[in-house]
Order: C-alpha cells, then structure tokens, then sequence
C-alpha cells in the first residue's frame, strides 16, 4: 500500500513541477519570429536565400533622366512577341505590361536580374523599371507585351509593382505600407549593401501592415503584387 502512495505522490509532484516549469522551459521567440510578428519583416536565412534566388543587379540604383521632352513623354514601344524573344530600350522609365499571362525578366550585361514579374494571375498587371541600352529584356509566355516611356503612377498613395527610387519618386521619411488585396513582398535596398524585407499580405481575413524608414538614394521594390498602400508618418 505505501509504494502504491508513494508512486501517486511521486506521480502528482511530477505533473505539479513540469506545470510549474514549463513557461519557463519554453524557448523564447526567435529573432526571426519576432521581427515578423512586430513588423512583418523577414531576416535571417529566409531573407538571405530569396535574395540570393532574386539574384539583383547594381544597376538598379541607375535612375534614368525624368526630364522628357512632351514628344518623348508621348512616345510608347509596343510590340508583337513570340516566346522568349529577346531586346533592348533606349534609355527611359517604362511601365512594362502584357497579355495574356508570362513573364518578364530584365537582365544586366553581367547577366544579373534587374526584375523579373509574373505578369497577369498569379503575378501582377504590369510593373515600373528604369532601363538602358544595356539592358536585355526577354519575354517567356506573353501572347504581346508593351513599354511605354513616361507613363506616371495615378496617385501618391499607392506603390505599384516596380522599382521606385527615394528622393526621386518617393519623398525620404517615415511610412506605413500595406496591401489591400494579394500576395508579395516590398525589398529596401540601400547602395551601402543593406536590404530589408517585408511581406505584403492582403485579404479578407489576413492585412498586413509594417512601419519603414526611407533614405535618400534607397531604391524599393515591390514585386508579388500590382500595388501596396502607402502612408506617410510624421516626421
């Protein structure tokens, strides 16, 4: 009878320590998990694998010359093309869209990419790029794809997808930035080699909404999704 007690008292003092015990046996949130929750931001491995994956060249901190002409702010490339088919612009910022559903990629001379969209479901309407004549654009499944010179972005509020240069489309200073319906990411790129990531999630049960900083000569990218909010803070 006594070792029956003493295996239930022994039994009763186990499961009343590891009660006891176990908030403080539970390992802490990762830096990882942290930094997404509070922020939705992505760091670590994750972060340096999709960059590694994205492959992004130096010239996406070229900023092309804004001071366009009216004839050449009216000018647009459009044309026919057939699966793979490579070329180049002259130098410009173009709005690249297509139909019906393919890629676009932009490639640097060393065969880095400066973009690359998914255009139509599941990828994007089209996206914002600065490009030279050094760059290769290649389309991969688009029945037609177009570039058109000058076209501007409708309202301050929004980001399409694209790259947007700090203190030249984008004014420096605190923002909020979420996205109002689908799936993507917004890339901070800082020319001294830092990168921030943040994921954009957009839906009926799931918004997300992350607070950045913006410096002059940062470029951002937004890619994954046609268009994130943006809100300026106070300064």
């Amino acid at each position: 009878m006594r070792v029956l007690w003493l295996i239930m008292f022994l039994f009763i003092s186990l499961l009343f320590l590891s009660g006891c015990t176990s908030p403080v046996s539970q390992a802490a949130p990762s830096e990882e998990a942290k930094s997404y929750q509070e922020n939705h931001e992505i760091i670590g491995d994750e972060k340096e694998e999709m960059l590694e994956e994205m492959n992004i060249s130096e010239t996406i901190f070229e900023i092309s010359d804004r001071d366009k002409t009216d004839e050449e702010m009216e000018a647009d490339n459009s044309f026919d093309v057939v699966n793979k088919e490579e070329f180049t612009l002259p130098a410009g910022r173009y709005w690249f869209t297509g139909e019906i559903s393919g890629n676009i990629f932009i490639y640097d001379e060393e065969g880095q990419l400066l973009i690359h969209e998914i255009i139509g479901y599941p990828g994007v309407l089209g996206f914002f790029a600065d490009v030279n004549e050094s760059h290769t654009i290649k389309i991969d499944g688009l029945e037609t794809a177009s570039a058109f010179l000058g076209w501007e972005k409708e309202t301050s509020t929004e980001l399409d997808a694209g790259i947007w240069h700090v203190g030249t489309d984008i004014e420096p200073g605190s923002y909020t930035i979420s996205a109002a319906g689908g799936f993507g990411h917004v890339i901070i790129l800082d020319p001294n080699g830092e990168t921030q990531v943040f994921e954009m999630i957009g839906s009926r049960s799931v918004s997300t909404e992350s607070e950045i900083e913006l410096k002059e000569g940062q470029v951002v990218r937004v890619t994954g999704i046609s268009s994130v909010e943006i809100e300026r803070g106070e300064n």
